[in-house]
């Protein structure tokens, strides 16, 4: 603790200035932290846009491979008719 003089009078102008550097003081580590905290915030949306573009690109993938599936594969109706026509033939080898 420090130790109050009575010689010294503290005036109105005194106690002006000190209130003023207090609130100086208080106003720079809000600010300090303000500006970590918005860094941190960066990072953290610098992160979630990387996985979203991860996201994207594994999506396109995706669509292409289920893109490319049509052309391995024959449609339900071209094989319902190819399945008919198969049946059909068969029916008139075993008349024969």
């Amino acid at each position: 603790m420090k130790k109050i003089t009575k010689n010294k009078k503290i005036t109105i102008d005194d106690l002006a200035i000190m209130v003023a550097k207090g609130f100086d003081d208080v106003k720079s580590e809000i600010k300090s932290e303000i500006k970590s905290e918005i860094n941190e915030v960066k990072k953290e949306i610098n992160e979630v846009k990387k996985d979203v573009n991860d996201v994207k690109e594994n999506l396109r993938i995706t669509r292409n491979d289920v893109l490319n599936i049509g052309d391995k594969f024959v449609s339900y109706h071209t094989f319902d008719q190819l399945a008919s026509r198969v049946n059909t033939l068969e029916k008139k080898a075993k008349i024969k």
